[in-house]
């Protein structure tokens, strides 16, 4: 990019629109009056879209379209696709879809070979060529053993006019040349002037709506393509997704985001699998791997006399407890593990021995499961129950548990928390139920979406795709939001490009027309048999035709844009001056009847008539003057 460009960049990127009040009013009023919320999108990209829309209807600011929102009806409909960029292409960033046709697909079909099924999910898949690219890849590598998997390929997006084009999987030429020739002829079959992609391999896609920002996530998905769309969003945003698409991926589940997406080169969900064109795996969280302490003797309950009496009421607790079902842990008021039974052991993988007596905050369940010690440590101090519900964590194999767990806080004779009982209930079974479910869930909504897509082929008919050019990245308070608002205002550039291609192209259009129109008037003029001129109202000649050059012997290329009086034709211009004066000034026609003047063939005489040129309710445009000869 230019100096010149990247200053025009930054211009139009002002941030003070960001922090425009009225602005700010616009974006409520579309969350809560049209359902489109963009609150969350990066402000500077935002503005920029949308002063766009405003330059095109010629409202100078925000309030001022907030009024004409109010007056036009339809005119959200055409701000929305001003600020959805739905940028999209075959095959987009050809080295990247090489790395996941290298690196990912292999492992895809390899894990899927029990199974024989693969679910991806396509977010922000606008007019379908990312979904479609996929099911190519996916194609070409498993040959003719595709008909033996189940593919499922959801592509979603938040525009319904982008996922109407989706389903209807019909392109133009130039939308098809990243596609090699071969894929070509192999994957989609003409249609007039378009290209429809294959029904069968259409049938692995289905396309909906879903808003990342505010809908739950597709679950159990082994491979998400997400290109180029977190740039768009805020910091806060971004970091709220990341997690459900952690939570979407199957154990080993791949990401695929775009070029301009670095913000996973630290997360600890994913581990970079091919960093450059930025293809990822999901990593699963753990706990610190913290070292089980060395067993410790188990302390005296109390001290005294009473001491025996004390210590075979503890034995008989640790035997009614080891009964229990429930996983069952005391720790008292110092964090000493004071009661500890077999359930306990058999779900958190720590024997009795290593767990009794130890400080509670030493054993690694109270890190393996995420925020288990603060809720000890706060029922110690506020003497309140607390429960965990639907924890997840890790066995030491690896296995994922969920569990229900209640923490209790006990007190003694003082109203005093003398320790906390930690309870917990195995409910991986039913979780298990629970995802199971879920799943049956979403293929008989497959099902039905599939039914509906199937429908929709029937009626579809030939319709142009229209694409939009992609943004760079806005800023951001690092070098990549840099980089980004970069990658935005190309994307822009791009778009201004498309539209003066087409503006050129009419005007060409509008330039042969015009070149017809003069040959023909040429044509018309030049068959009078009288001499035709036309004078502007500076008395400058705008037409000449071929029989005023016979007459005076003036070409038309030396009379036209000269002031006729200073025309070499004798006495003309003296006898017609009055004439042309009268006729500007008044609109009435007039005739000099008798004017001598000299051409080529020798003297003759003819008539002059003189009519003005224009409305007669407006100024006056010039003369027109018809010399014929007199007879």
């Amino acid at each position: 990019m230019s100096d010149d460009q990247d200053s025009r960049a930054s211009a139009d990127s002002d941030p003070a629109d960001a922090r425009d009040a009225a602005f700010l009013r616009l974006l409520d009023k579309l969350a809560t009056e049209y359902q489109f919320d963009v609150r969350e999108y990066k402000e500077t990209s935002l503005a920029r879209r949308i002063r766009s829309r405003l330059s095109q209807v010629r409202v100078e600011s925000f309030a001022d379209y907030i009024t004409y929102l109010d007056r036009h009806p339809d005119e959200h409909v055409a701000l929305f696709n001003a600020v959805l960029i739905n940028l999209t292409g075959f095959f987009r960033d050809p080295p990247a879809w090489a790395a996941l046709r290298h690196e990912v697909v292999p492992r895809l079909v390899a894990d899927a070979g029990h199974s024989r099924a693969i679910r991806v999910w396509s977010a922000g898949c606008s007019t379908g060529e990312e979904p479609y690219s996929i099911a190519m890849v996916l194609a070409e590598h498993l040959g003719e053993r595709a008909r033996d998997f189940d593919i499922k390929i959801y592509g979603t997006d938040i525009d319904e006019a982008a996922l109407g084009a989706a389903r209807h999987g019909l392109y133009r030429t130039d939308h098809l040349k990243d596609v090699p020739s071969e894929l070509v002829e192999r994957y989609f079959a003409k249609e007039g002037q378009m290209y429809r992609f294959r029904r069968d391999m259409r049938r692995w896609c289905i396309f909906g709506r879903h808003n990342l920002a505010q809908d739950p996530p597709l679950s159990h998905i082994d491979l998400i393509a997400c290109r180029n769309v977190l740039i768009y969003f805020r910091s806060e945003l971004q970091d709220r997704i990341l997690p459900t698409f952690n939570y979407a991926l199957r154990e080993s589940g791949f990401l695929f985001l775009g070029k301009s997406e670095s913000l996973l080169a630290r997360s600890r969900r994913f581990a970079p699998v091919v960093l450059k064109w930025r293809i990822f795996q999901r990593a699963p969280l753990t706990g610190p791997d913290v070292m089980v302490p060395p067993r410790a003797l188990l302390s005296e309950v109390s001290r005294g006399p009473a001491g025996r009496d004390t210590r075979d009421f503890a034995i008989r607790l640790q035997s009614l407890i080891d009964v229990l079902p429930w996983a069952v842990i005391l720790v008292d008021a110092t964090d000493t593990v004071l009661a500890w039974n077999t359930a306990a052991t058999s779900l958190f993988d720590i024997p009795v021995e290593a767990a009794m007596g130890c400080q509670f905050r030493d054993l690694d369940i109270s890190y393996r499961i995420e925020g288990l010690r603060a809720r000890v440590e706060d029922a110690k101090t506020r003497h309140v129950p607390t429960r965990l519900e639907r924890v997840t964590f890790p066995r030491r194999t690896g296995e994922l548990l969920t569990a229900d767990i209640s923490v209790v806080p006990l007190r003694d004779d003082h109203h005093q928390a003398s320790s906390v009982v930690v309870a917990a209930v195995n409910t991986s079974d039913h979780a298990r139920m629970v995802e199971e479910m879920t799943r049956i869930g979403e293929q008989h909504a497959t099902a039905v979406e599939e039914l509906q897509s199937t429908s929709e082929e029937l009626e579809t008919t030939n319709e142009e795709l229209q694409s939009t050019n992609e943004e760079l990245e806005t800023t951001n308070e690092e070098l990549q939001s840099t980089n980004e608002e970069l990658e935005t205002t190309i994307d822009e550039l791009q778009a201004t490009n498309g539209e003066l291609a087409t503006l050129n192209a009419a005007l060409e259009e509008r330039s042969a027309e015009l070149r017809r129109l003069d040959a023909f008037h040429t044509n018309v003029v030049n068959t009078l048999e009288a001499a035709l001129v036309v004078l502007d109202v500076d008395l400058k000649v705008l037409s000449w035709n071929e029989r005023a050059a016979e007459l005076w012997g003036v070409r038309s290329e030396d009379a036209v844009g000269r002031p006729f009086l200073t025309l070499p034709i004798g006495d003309v211009v003296k006898n017609a001056r009055p004439a042309i004066e009268t006729v500007l000034a008044t609109g009435r026609a007039e005739v000099v009847p008798d004017i001598a003047l000299p051409n080529p063939r020798g003297d003759g005489r003819v008539i002059m008539h003189l009519s003005r040129l224009g409305d007669v309710a407006t100024s006056p445009r010039g003369v027109v003057l018809l010399v014929e000869a007199k007879r």
